[in-house]
């Protein structure tokens, strides 16, 4: 049985675990340190959730849940549980419990890795969304990464598109503005 379950203190094994994954899934630029991640694991509109598949620890799942959108920030699963399904029913299990609207952020598909990752989102049922997007870096020294956003139950209008970002740079990264490009 696969389930979801919201890690609210660093200190426990489960966290750990997590962050390990954590730190060999995404690159520098795409994640937070240790110190920024602690810190928001009390914040109410996330949630670092670990996956789990009959109690052992496969993944990890970090979204964002704000009024308008939930924001799936960060998606992994261990390797060694990769290519069996678990992926799959994870995303779908999110799409399923969600009520609103979803949206994730997917490196430019550019590379045969880049373009099976946003191949498997849009089999879940998302759509890429053609417009410019820069992720935020997640402390001074790190750059501006150029990704693609994806949406789920369908394509985001310019407007929408414009404001998704604008609540995902303010609540997210903790930028005052968004300025399209």
């Amino acid at each position: 049985m696969l389930q979801f379950l919201r890690i609210t203190d660093a200190a426990t094994p489960a966290f750990k675990q997590a962050w390990q994954l954590y730190e060999e899934a995404f690159p520098p630029e795409e994640r937070r340190l240790l110190l920024q991640q602690q810190r928001l694991l009390q914040e109410p509109h996330y949630q670092f959730k670990i996956i789990l598949v009959d109690n052992s620890f496969v993944g990890l799942f970090c979204t964002w849940q704000f009024p308008l959108f939930s924001f799936l920030e960060h998606f992994a699963i261990n390797p060694s549980c990769r290519g069996r399904g678990v992926g799959a029913a994870a995303l779908r299990l999110w799409v399923e419990q969600a009520a609103l609207p979803l949206v994730l952020e997917v490196e430019l598909p550019e590379t045969e890795t880049a373009k099976r990752r946003v191949k498997f989102y849009q089999r879940a049922g998302f759509y890429l969304n053609e417009h410019n997007y820069l992720q935020p870096p997640y402390s001074p020294e790190k750059s501006w990464v150029p990704l693609q956003i994806m949406s789920y139950p369908q394509l985001l209008e310019k407007l929408d598109f414009e404001r998704t970002v604008q609540i995902i740079y303010r609540q997210v990264y903790q930028l005052n503005s968004y300025k399209p490009n």
